[in-house]
């Protein structure tokens, strides 16, 4: 048997020690190596990578001309550095005298014992050893760039920098000092007495306040997906402190697309929101390489766009190694195959059995032994003995084998599903409630869709160009009389479950606060409004999106032998209606009018056709008349679809870019999917497939009068 090493995953600074180059200083860059713009501020005293991506755009771009927006009276005509194969990287480091340690004696850090060209030419100190492997040159991908951190420190030096963090900001005034050597920005150098201007990127004192509020009250999410973020908001210091990574990566790419629609100006907020939108679509789980291409070019723009509003001290490394994210993932995939998500918290589980801080190895190794005791040992213990096997987790869903009532059962009576909290037995509230349970049962039922078809297929033929609402209204108020008086009359034979199915369900339901299905915890509104998570929001995917609360959570059971039973939904539903209910942001978001409801009385889905969905409200500083809220769908954590699962490719599906003509442009992300999105003008730039750029949420086939 042979081991073969794929990839490395770590940090940048394990970077440079794994791959031999040094990840400091101007040449910190593993890809553009000795081809990089990158230069040293003369006051900042710090690395910029300020004006080094109009390189990586088309050569024709308008931004490659413009001198006033970028580096003062600077045309680039250069293009972006060649990706190197291995061979051609082994030989470079050859070429500098590389060797497999460091120079004996001294301190690899002294220059005297660095290869010749060292900082200037090159940053090779040492020649790994994962070179001595024969395969290791001819491997696509060598070092992954690690996405976790990447994101985490940009986003620290975005909302730092918003924010004016003392210390931690990047506009200062040493970086003012830079100014007037580098670009002809008069608005933001600093006056003759001494005074700094406001820049437009700043948030005011309003502003700051607002966000503070949005995050300390309205930002909620479904349970597991994130920690609380109103414990991260430090009023008395007006900065967010204790963040960890993956606050920030939900934060990144949920919030920040359009946490600043209000609260700045509106070419900042695209700027950031484009920023956000990227991570977002790059940590989708399924990529396609035309998805990954577009990513490529989108990118280029954004990191422009951002250079148009941020003084050079903000662009260090770490907001230049996004550009060169998209080609890792064409190389490697998905980003959680290259990221350190799984060995971050590996390592805490690891440190967390460290009893003796003196030492810490070995008490590693002593906990991790008596755990594999325990575990071997429970094995040996009666069913009723309680282990740490066999404890019920918080989100169990009743197991993995669903309620069995035969084999003719149809699937909807045979899902996973278990009631939490009180549960209680009352009547329904009404017999058009039972009414409506009914009809929508019957209609979600695949083994009911033959006499949906002759149903439809009469009203048309009594009713010549019948509409397809007064259709779906006739199928609510007689299909299930109609369905009785049929099958009375029809001499087939129907199984037992068939017709206790047709006869309704009994006088009493069942009610729950709390339902644990499919990796997901729902609750009702009355329930879960007062909690620190929002379990309440649900979407159902059809022809057009339903997106509502849910008000009650009933567990439907039919009277026979077989005592069929379902879990249902009633939910408010709000406007589906395009452009007054909800609309589409360029970059990926879909917002609910809070105001409009539904105006037919369809309160009911099945359990198993619910997606969760957090509706988060814009922080504002003053408020308007439309409440907007937007609709965030989530995954349930611990649970990866499967490949059946999954909805399949849109081969015509496409993301449209627009080329930015003027310093407010940005770049335009049109989501699809979404109905009534924007077109856009025909000189647009490539189309790709973006058929995975969301969240890969179950889907659920939903009737046609949902």
């Amino acid at each position: 048997m042979r081991a073969v090493l794929l990839w490395t995953i770590s940090d940048f600074h394990a970077y440079g020690m794994l791959s031999g180059w040094t990840t400091h200083g101007r040449l910190s860059c593993p890809y553009c190596m000795g081809s990089t713009d990158a230069f040293q501020l003369k006051n900042g005293r710090k690395t910029s990578w300020f004006d080094c991506h109009r390189r990586f755009l088309p050569i024709n771009h308008p931004y490659r001309r413009n001198k006033k927006l970028f580096r003062s009276k600077r045309v680039v005509w250069d293009t972006a550095p060649p990706y190197l194969s291995g061979e051609e990287i082994e030989k470079d480091i050859d070429y500098y005298g590389g060797c497999s340690t460091v120079i004996k004696g001294g301190n690899w850090h002294t220059p005297a014992n660095m290869p010749d060209g060292y900082g200037t030419q090159h940053n090779w100190h040492k020649k790994s050893i994962f070179w001595e492997l024969p395969y290791w040159k001819d491997l696509l991908l060598r070092h992954n760039l690690d996405v976790m951190h990447i994101e985490k420190n940009f986003f620290d030096n975005i909302i730092n920098t918003l924010l004016n963090v003392p210390g931690k900001t990047k506009d200062n005034k040493n970086s003012r000092l830079d100014l007037p050597a580098l670009y002809s920005r008069i608005e933001l150098h600093i006056r003759n007495d001494g005074r700094i201007p406001v820049p437009i990127f700043r948030l005011s004192a309003e502003a700051k306040a607002a966000l503070f509020k949005w995050v300390s009250s309205d930002v909620k999410f479904s349970d597991g997906y994130v920690s609380n973020l109103s414990r991260c908001v430090d009023h008395q210091g007006q900065k967010f402190s204790g963040m960890k990574s993956h606050d920030c990566h939900v934060f990144m790419q949920r919030l920040l697309p359009f946490a600043f629609a209000e609260l700045l100006p509106k070419n900042v907020h695209e700027a950031l929101a484009g920023i956000g939108a990227f991570f977002r679509d790059l940590s989708a789980r399924t990529l396609t390489i035309d998805v990954i291409r577009q990513l490529d070019e989108n990118i280029r723009i954004l990191m422009c766009n951002l250079e148009k509003i941020f003084p050079p001290s903000f662009f260090d490394v770490m907001e230049h190694l996004v550009i060169h994210l998209p080609y890792e993932a064409l190389l490697r995939g998905p980003v959680h195959n290259g990221w350190m998500y799984p060995y971050e918290r590996a390592m805490k589980y690891l440190k967390g059995k460290a009893k003796n801080l003196a030492r810490v190895e070995g008490s590693i190794v002593a906990g991790s032994l008596n755990e594999e005791t325990s575990h071997f040992t429970s094995y040996y213990f009666g069913s009723q003995v309680r282990t740490r096997k066999r404890t019920t987790s918080r989100y169990d869903d009743g197991g993995v084998i669903p309620t069995y009532f035969g084999e003719d059962v149809p699937d909807i009576f045979c899902q996973i599903g278990r009631l939490g909290g009180k549960l209680k037995e009352v009547w329904w509230s009404s017999s058009e409630d039972a009414h409506s349970a009914h009809t929508y049962i019957l209609l979600n039922c695949e083994e009911i869709e033959l006499f949906e078809s002759d149903f439809v297929a009469q009203v048309e033929e009594a009713i010549p160009g019948v509409s397809n609402n007064d259709l779906n209204k006739r199928k609510d108020q007689h299909f299930v009389k109609w369905l009785k008086t049929q099958v009375q009359y029809d001499d087939q034979f129907y199984p037992q479950w068939f017709h206790e199915l047709i006869q309704g369900p009994v006088g009493k339901v069942t009610t729950a606060p709390m339902y644990f299905t499919r990796g997901y915890t729902f609750h009702t509104y009355e329930y879960g409004s007062r909690r620190a998570t929002m379990n309440y929001g649900v979407c159902v995917k059809g022809e057009t999106d339903f997106y509502g609360i849910i008000k009650e959570i009933i567990e439907v059971e039919f009277p026979g032998v077989i005592k069929l039973k379902c879990v249902l939904f009633k939910c408010d539903w709000f406007d589906p209606t395009v452009n007054r209910g909800v609309r589409y942001s360029k970059f990926g978001v879909v917002d609910v009018n809070a105001t409009r409801r539904y105006n037919k009385f369809e309160p009911y889905i099945l359990a198993s056709q619910a997606d969760q969905v957090c509706f988060v409200p814009y922080p504002r500083i003053r408020q308007s008349g439309i409440s907007w809220l937007a609709a965030m769908k989530v995954t349930p954590r611990g649970r990866v679809l499967s490949t059946d699962e999954q909805p399949p490719l849109q081969e015509d599906a496409v993301n449209e870019v627009e080329v930015p003509e003027q310093a407010e442009d940005v770049i335009l992300l049109i989501d699809p999917h979404n109905p009534g999105y924007e077109e856009l003008p025909e000189d647009t730039m490539d189309e790709a497939n973006e058929d995975e750029f969301e969240e890969n949420d179950e889907v659920d086939d939903v009737s046609d009068d949902e």
